[in-house]
């Protein structure tokens, strides 16, 4: 049953990143997940009023005001229907959503091209403003396999990945507990950075999660 809500604000807190120089840019990627089945929340999450717009519209306004260059989407049955209104982006489709995140990752991440640099791995229902993006790929761009944003000394998301965890990223499975086992492996090549943005904290899973953002 579809719930109608009112757009809300998202707080606009800046990302305070520790680094001492400006690191060189590269070739930026983004993968965008937006095909889950939405069961909890009744309605597609990726279509929910969020800041003035949809949630997939703030993720992808958040993702190029970030100079991300690269940027894939991934669909499900229930979003498939804006194929062809996102821009400037590469949209694929996991069609089978409800066999987990990982399968998005793999089918997102065969989209990406080989020379990508860094990718941030986005999920839409965990909004961040860009300021948290691009302090992320800042970090990346020193060298780390994976960043991961903390707030208040809590781990976050979305994480940001080397691209060279590419090949890795198209082989993840749920089997293998997905994402999370690509972290433990490159655990020695973690960066944690702080960010002042509670949003990394946020997972809008479900009505209860969505309201309270709202008020």
């Amino acid at each position: 049953m579809a719930e109608h809500s009112t757009a809300f604000h998202v707080p606009t807190a800046k990302a305070t990143a520790p680094l001492q120089f400006s690191p060189v840019t590269g070739k930026r990627g983004a993968l965008v997940l937006a095909a889950g089945a939405s069961q909890r929340m009744g309605t597609p999450k990726a279509l929910l009023p969020w800041h003035g717009a949809t949630l997939l519209e703030y993720v992808l306004r958040q993702v190029r005001t970030a100079a991300i260059g690269d940027i894939v989407v991934v669909l499900g049955p229930a979003t498939r229907h804006l194929d062809g209104t996102l821009g400037d982006v590469r949209v694929v489709f996991n069609l089978a959503p409800e066999t987990g995140r990982s399968a998005s990752i793999r089918i997102g991440s065969a989209a990406l091209p080989v020379d990508v640099e860094s990718i941030v791995i986005q999920s839409v229902d965990q909004p961040c403003p860009a300021d948290v993006l691009k302090t992320l790929l800042d970090a990346a761009a020193l060298g780390a396999a994976i960043v991961v944003p903390t707030h208040h000394g809590r781990r976050g998301h979305p994480i940001c990945v080397a691209g060279r965890l590419l090949p890795e990223l198209r082989q993840v499975n749920e089997e293998s507990e997905g994402l999370r086992a690509i972290v433990r492996a490159h655990a020695e090549q973690l960066v944690e950075v702080a960010v002042d943005s509670e949003s990394v904290l946020w997972n809008l899973n479900d009505p209860a999660a969505y309201s309270l953002r709202s008020l």
